[in-house]
Parts: C-alpha cells; sequence; structure tokens
C-alpha cells in the first residue's frame, strides 16, 4: 500500500483500489484523514469525489462511502458540479428539439445546430418552456436568433 504512505495526496484516490489485508473501513478512513489533512483546499472536494468514484469499481457498500463524505462529497466536487451543468444544458437542447420536432416536424431538427453554442441553462431553459407553448415554428427561431 506504497500509494498510502506515498507523500503526494493525488494518489490517494487510487488507495481503495490496491490489495490490502483486513476490512476496507480503516483504509477508507485513512484516506479521508489523508485528504483532510494534505489535500489544498480547492482540491479536496475533488479528491473526495474521485476516491469516492474509483472505490465504486471495487465495493458496493453505502457505509463505506460515508466515510468519504458520502452523497455530500460528490455533490460538492467541482468537477461533478461542471458535468451536471453540461449534463443539463445537453438535456435541455435535447428536449427543445424534441417539443418542437413533435408539434411541428422534422424540419425542427436543424435547430439542434444553434442550440448547441448556447451555455447558458438559463437561457436554455427559457427556450424550452418557449418551444412547448410557441405558436410556430418562425416564432421560435425569431426568438432563438434574438
Amino acid at each position: 500500500m506504497i500509494a498510502l504512505h506515498a507523500h503526494d495526496v493525488g494518489l490517494i484516490p487510487w488507495v481503495p483500489l490496491t490489495q490490502f489485508d483486513g476490512p476496507p473501513e480503516p483504509i477508507f478512513q485513512q484516506c479521508r484523514a489523508r485528504i483532510d489533512e494534505q489535500a489544498p483546499p480547492e482540491e479536496r472536494e475533488n479528491l473526495l469525489a474521485v476516491t469516492q468514484v474509483l472505490a465504486g469499481l471495487r465495493y458496493n457498500e453505502v457505509g463505506l462511502f460515508q466515510l468519504l463524505g458520502g452523497r455530500n462529497a460528490m455533490i460538492e466536487s467541482p468537477v461533478l458540479q461542471e458535468l451536471k451543468a453540461e449534463w443539463t444544458r445537453e438535456a435541455n437542447r435535447r428536449s427543445i428539439v424534441d417539443f418542437l420536432v413533435a408539434r411541428f416536424g422534422p424540419q425542427a431538427e436543424d435547430i439542434a445546430t444553434q442550440l448547441e453554442t448556447i451555455a447558458d441553462n438559463a437561457r436554455l431553459k427559457e427556450l424550452l418552456k418557449l418551444a412547448a407553448v410557441c405558436s410556430d415554428l418562425p416564432s421560435f427561431r425569431k426568438e432563438l436568433a434574438g
């Protein structure tokens, strides 16, 4: 278990995947302690989240993940927050196109290209609502362009 004793806290997420004797709880507790004590504040949440993700390849016990912060640590991870935002943007884009195609036909598919340029989730949410109630495809295109 060289990674646990290495002076690089960045190796800690790999520790749960290493071979060790005994139950995993003490190892998870040591991983948490090392991250809490040695990780720079801006890396802490990401290290906890990545440790949980990698540990999930080997373990499926909720209690173990609680030792690493559980669901809250995952939610607070800046990396996972950005992934969530991207998944939300993609889901909103797809929903807009699906609404418009259902309402106005396959010619609405080409709007997907224009939607790819919009990174603001609030704007995409507004457009999603508009897609559900707009009177016709040209009026949606006008709002999209404006």
